[in-house]
């Protein structure tokens, strides 16, 4: 064999050693994918491990004893059960009707109210009329007929100072009518006066100052009695029979607010109906 031949033999010798091992990482390459198409379920499971998850034991189910029916109540039972319900239905009523009675009791104070307001302001009562003879014309109807006969000439307390203020110095004098009797006598009781100490003084003037602080603090019906006594009472009479109906107005408006705050409300709870008697 030459020398050719022996380098050729040589090369052959020395690449068969890569092809081998070519071929047989091959067969095992195949031979891992078949084991891995076979064991898949359980490499998965190594590769992405999955939480355990505890369930719990459903407990036995529960047998329940047999309930024994129980035993028809007996006719007394029987009317104190509708007894009580009875007398819970009564006091659930009653409370309603104290409700709607202290609803009642507002509205008519309401009423009230805005009528002294319209009657302080000189307006007319307008609707308040017909309010007036619903809610207090059963009971009062005198003073709502003299509440609303003063609403259509209405007179306020600005108006009486008004012409108080105009009317006033004419009233510490004398009236010219009056008669040389009368006259004499008011001027011998001026000269001497006599009255228990702490007693208002009886003198014109005085009285004039007195009827003006009167009036200042809305009290009319004592600015009226000072006027009514004073030597010119003659010329004032128009003022006082303003006053007077200014008074009496203000009166009947008293009364109907009195009605109204002492407005009965509904009973106490009534008593339940007595059991019958079992047979």
């Amino acid at each position: 064999m030459d020398d050719r031949d022996l380098s050729g033999y040589a090369e052959r010798r020395s690449m068969l050693g890569p092809a081998l091992a070519l071929l047989i990482a091959f067969l095992l390459g195949i031979a891992l994918t078949a084991y891995a198409v076979r064991r898949w379920d359980r490499i998965a499971s190594w590769l992405h491990p999955q939480p355990v998850v505890t369930v719990a034991a459903r407990p036995a189910p529960h047998i329940r004893a047999p309930v024994k029916p129980a035993a028809p109540p007996s006719d007394a039972e029987l009317a104190d059960r509708v007894n009580t319900i009875e007398s819970r239905v009564n006091a659930v009523e009653a409370r309603a009707a104290e409700t709607t009675g202290d609803a009642d009791r507002a509205e008519a104070l309401l009423v009230a109210f805005a009528a002294r307001r319209a009657l302080d302001r000189g307006q007319p009562l307008g609707y308040l009329e017909g309010l007036l003879r619903e809610r207090f014309g059963g009971t009062d109807a005198a003073s709502v007929a003299l509440i609303i006969a003063t609403a259509q000439r209405p007179i306020t307390l600005t108006q009486l100072q008004d012409s108080f203020a105009t009317l006033g110095p004419t009233l510490v004098s004398a009236d010219p009518h009056e008669s040389w009797w009368a006259g004499l006598r008011r001027q011998l009781g001026s000269l001497l006066v006599v009255r228990r100490a702490g007693t208002p003084s009886p003198l014109p003037v005085n009285r004039l100052a007195r009827a003006n602080r009167a009036l200042e603090q809305g009290h009319v019906d004592a600015a009226a009695a000072e006027v009514a006594r004073m030597p010119g009472a003659a010329r004032a009479a128009d003022w006082l029979a303003s006053a007077r109906r200014y008074i009496l107005a203000r009166g009947a408006l008293d009364s109907i607010e009195t009605a109204a705050l002492l407005k009965p409300s509904v009973s106490a709870t009534p008593s339940p109906p007595a059991a019958p008697q079992a047979n």
